[in-house]
């Protein structure tokens, strides 16, 4: 048996399209699972397609047949991996369907600071007709990608289409296309403080967390922009908040946070010259058709008695 507990309800058709696939395997959908009262046979479920944060220590007691995990997201920080590891459960996750919204909503970012676009929606708001000065072109302008992996990819392929010189940062610092250089992260600071934008695409794990602090901040121009797309515990917020108030940065742009949903009270909801997004970078109406494309490719392989092609390491968290 197959359970299915996404936030949010399955499209008709994907709904469609998974049952049958699994067929004859028995699919129940459960949207909320950690408040609901439960009519499922969860201690017959051996298959759960999840987003990874109800998976808890206590649903998995409820599940003693379950098998293997599908998050349907590429991000498995919220997963207690020690708990899988103890249980013999597999775990799977989605890459490779995220480039074109990430490199989509990347851009449409860089556009909205390039051509001020912050400025004429208070205009429009306050019927103010304002003509002075000029906005900016993002051609020749540099862009460094912090993670040069497939969105990273993805995404610098676009920003040459634009014009932009494009750096590359990843762990050995390699050099592979389209970008125009490559820098490995021990030299961050070179590439910092040559950027026009700095965009982060990096994972959540011990060796990047707040890379991005004051130090990091103090060494980029007066006029770049900050835009993470990875991962919110990449970022010292404190210090963002500090560095746009003080306008060390001109800009920044954050999709991903460390506590999700953003709270009501957060500073950075007040914080000048700061896009937030509710990570959306990846969500298009298109998601959850990539997603089961994947899936499809780890159930035939997990049928098969094969390795999943998206299978995670659990030892190393990814």
């Amino acid at each position: 048996m197959l359970l299915v507990s996404l936030p949010d309800p399955l499209p008709e058709k994907e709904r469609g399209y998974l049952t049958a696939f699994v067929y004859p395997m028995k699919v129940y959908f459960q949207e909320k699972f950690l408040n609901a009262a439960h009519e499922i046979p969860l201690h017959k479920i051996q298959i759960w397609l999840t987003y990874g944060s109800d998976i808890t220590k206590e649903a998995l007691n409820q599940m003693p047949s379950l098998k293997w995990i599908q998050v349907f997201q590429s991000g498995i920080e919220k997963v207690p991996l020690e708990e899988l590891k103890k249980r013999g459960i597999l775990l799977t996750n989605i890459k490779g369907i995220h480039g074109i919204p990430m490199s989509e909503h990347a851009i449409s970012t860089i556009l909205y600071f390039a051509k001020n676009l912050e400025k004429y929606t208070f205009n429009k708001q306050k019927h103010l007709w304002d003509r002075c000065g000029h906005d900016d072109e993002i051609y020749g302008k540099t862009i460094s990608i912090f993670g040069a992996g497939t969105v990273g990819t993805a995404i610098a392929e676009r920003c040459c289409d634009f014009g932009m010189r494009v750096i590359g940062v990843n762990t050995s610092g390699e050099h592979k296309s389209p970008f125009d250089e490559m820098y490995a992260m021990k030299d961050k600071e070179t590439v910092l403080k040559t950027s026009d934008f700095v965009l982060l695409l990096l994972p959540s794990i011990p060796e990047t967390y707040h890379c991005i602090s004051r130090h990091e901040l103090s060494l980029m121009k007066e006029s770049a922009y900050l835009i993470n797309l990875g991962r919110g515990s990449l970022i010292n917020n404190q210090d963002l908040i500090h560095s746009l108030k003080s306008g060390s940065i001109r800009g920044a742009s954050l999709d991903v946070f460390e506590e999700e949903p953003l709270p009501e009270d957060s500073p950075l909801w007040e914080t000048p010259h700061l896009l937030i997004t509710p990570h959306m970078a990846a969500r298009t109406w298109r998601y959850y058709e990539r997603a089961l494309e994947k899936f499809a490719l780890n159930f035939n392989a997990f049928q098969q008695g094969e390795q999943p092609p998206y299978i995670i390491n659990l030892n190393k968290g990814y």
